[in-house]
């Protein structure tokens, strides 16, 4: 019972995914390969909002096109007489394909990240800025010793305004060095990120070959037993 209830989980998910899908026939599904959409964003090449945007888009119509092209697969398996093998193949062509998208959401999850926090520290830094450059506001007037009245014309000590400016004016300083030190660990992060993706891609290619060189050789044996079988 729960072997089914998760078969059917498991169908519904993929049934969701395909009707997500652009709607393309079944023909187009089994050619379809996101090696298309993904040579559209190289690795380091998504450099603003819409740009990341567009990117992820491009992930989620990937994704489904994928789920949607296993489907069809599966139900071109089930009639064959090598049915496991070829719902195998259908798997691993659906991982290695949903393993190949991955990266690129990755760059561009973060890049939108690294926007929304530069905006943030841009308006901060404004802000601090803007305070920086205020005069105090409401000070306590000084007692009168000699009266002990508040004379209100009187005001605190002008050392003690210029200190706080200045204690702001070094917070906003530091505030903009730390931020020019995190731009430039992401920037020296960039190369590493784009090799990681690319030596993603290149596994990804490997496993493909590796895997049409299994079902070569699969084919190979499969028509050897059928030789031997007609010679008896």
């Amino acid at each position: 019972m729960k072997i089914f209830a998760a078969g059917s989980l498991l169908l519904a998910s993929q049934f969701a995914w395909a009707q997500a899908a652009v709607k393309l026939d079944d023909a187009t599904l089994q050619a379809y390969s996101v090696n298309e959409a993904v040579a559209r964003y190289p690795a380091g090449s998504i450099q603003s909002e819409e740009a990341a945007s567009a990117a992820l888009e491009t992930v989620n119509e990937a994704r489904s096109n994928i789920e949607a092209r296993f489907a069809v697969d599966q139900g071109v398996c089930y009639p064959k007489f090598f049915t496991t093998s070829c719902l195998n193949k259908a798997a691993e062509r659906r991982r290695l394909d949903l393993l190949l998208v991955r990266p690129l959401e990755i760059e561009a999850n973060a890049y939108t990240r690294r926007a929304k926090v530069e905006e943030r520290d841009r308006r901060l830094a404004e802000k601090a800025a803007e305070t920086a450059g205020k005069p105090l506001l409401n000070e306590p007037p000084v007692q009168d010793n000699a009266t002990g009245v508040k004379a209100p014309g009187n005001e605190a000590p002008a050392v003690s305004s210029d200190a706080q400016r200045k204690a702001r004016a070094d917070a906003y300083a530091k505030k903009n060095a730390e931020h020019a030190e995190k731009q430039q660990r992401l920037k020296e992060n960039e190369p590493a990120d784009a090799e990681k993706r690319a030596a993603n891609i290149k596994r990804y290619e490997e496993k493909v070959r590796e895997s049409a060189a299994r079902q070569k050789e699969i084919a190979e044996k499969k028509a050897e037993k059928e030789r031997a079988l007609l010679n008896k």
